[in-house]
């Protein structure tokens, strides 16, 4: 970690951040290949190439894990399922009354809402975030779509799983879904590793974030609020 560039959350501006966060284990390999573009493993079915995604800002840093909660109430826990059933939403003739059934049941289960929390704590205890150093035209596209939206998912299904404003009826991507060029390998000199009080853990700082937004997280992001109660607040007691 001695030779690994960081950088003190109390540093920088967080209106203007560019963050990505990853896996404790790929830091080595980040700082001394790059950031690598990929499909990851809750994307396959979804994204058509690969890329490297980031957020602008802390509140956008926010939704993301609002919509990750989102996702992850959404997404049938066998992954032969959860890719069956994203081809087959796509495809006019499959019966759309049955997604509606299915995610209906998801999002109002409090024991899917549970697990979706748990799982969520456990990936942010084992990540980190970088803050990337990128450039206009050179690294990504202002202009550039959401492989996501562009494709033929129901509307009803990406209004499930987005942010609660986010315009559906646009196919570009948004500030806290941004990603890179394809097949873009984002250089070791643009990274650095964010600490807060000398630590590195995702959970961390997420925690940090929320809690400087406060109210703008119990106004706007009711999945983070919550989770945010259920981790904090009933796991103290």
């Amino acid at each position: 970690m001695d030779n690994i560039p960081t950088i003190d959350i109390n540093d920088i501006n967080l209106e203007n951040i560019f963050l990505h966060y990853t896996s404790k284990d790929n830091i080595y390999s980040i700082f001394k290949n790059g950031l690598e573009p990929r499909i990851g493993e809750n994307a396959k079915g979804l994204e058509q190439t690969k890329k490297v995604f980031f957020t602008i800002g802390e509140k956008n840093a926010l939704i993301i894990m609002d919509v990750w909660l989102k996702w992850l109430m959404s997404r049938p826990k066998n992954k032969y399922i959860y890719r069956l059933g994203a081809y087959f939403m796509k495809q006019s003739y499959f019966p759309k009354f049955i997604y509606d059934v299915i995610f209906k049941f998801y999002h109002e289960s409090n024991k899917k809402f549970i697990m979706a929390c748990d799982t969520l704590k456990e990936i942010l205890d084992n990540s980190c975030y970088l803050v990337l150093d990128l450039e206009e035209n050179v690294d990504y596209d202002f202009e550039d779509v959401d492989e996501v939206k562009k494709q033929a998912f129901p509307r009803r299904f990406l209004k499930g799983v987005y942010k609660y404003n986010s315009d559906l009826n646009s196919n570009k991507m948004e500030y806290w879904n941004m990603h890179t060029y394809s097949n873009k390998v984002i250089e070791p000199q643009k990274i650095k590793l964010l600490k807060f009080q000398q630590d590195i853990s995702a959970e961390k700082i997420l925690k940090y974030l929320i809690d400087k937004n406060f109210d703008y997280v119990k106004e706007n992001l009711e999945l983070l609020y919550k989770y945010y109660n259920y981790i904090y607040q009933e796991g103290e007691k």
